[in-house]
């Protein structure tokens, strides 16, 4: 997770996310948290209206990230990444971070 945050600074330097929120459930050997949330950034072009929402249900086992489901637009985040390569990022359009 540590590596896909850290392109995700990289590839949307200025992406501002807001938390609206968080539910837990579960107990400390099996935890499930939902974890729902807004994002907007401007491009490297300039555009301002990078807007995308979404879910993460993270599944905790003793405290640690077990498992991590995310729900958001793709089509808003491929539209992002694809300007980002167009003014010169090319990590924007790397192969995906696995393992």
């Amino acid at each position: 997770m540590r590596r896909w945050f850290e392109r995700l600074g990289r590839v949307l330097p200025n992406l501002h996310l807001t938390v609206n929120h968080i539910s837990v459930k579960g107990w400390p050997w099996h935890t499930t948290v939902f974890a729902q949330w807004d994002g907007i950034a401007t491009l490297l072009n300039g555009d301002a209206s990078y807007v995308n929402r979404g879910l993460h249900v993270f599944t905790l086992r003793w405290g640690r990230v077990y498992a991590l489901e995310e729900f958001y637009d793709s089509q808003a985040a491929a539209r992002g990444l694809a300007a980002q390569a167009a003014a010169g990022l090319e990590e924007a359009v790397a192969e995906p971070i696995v393992g």
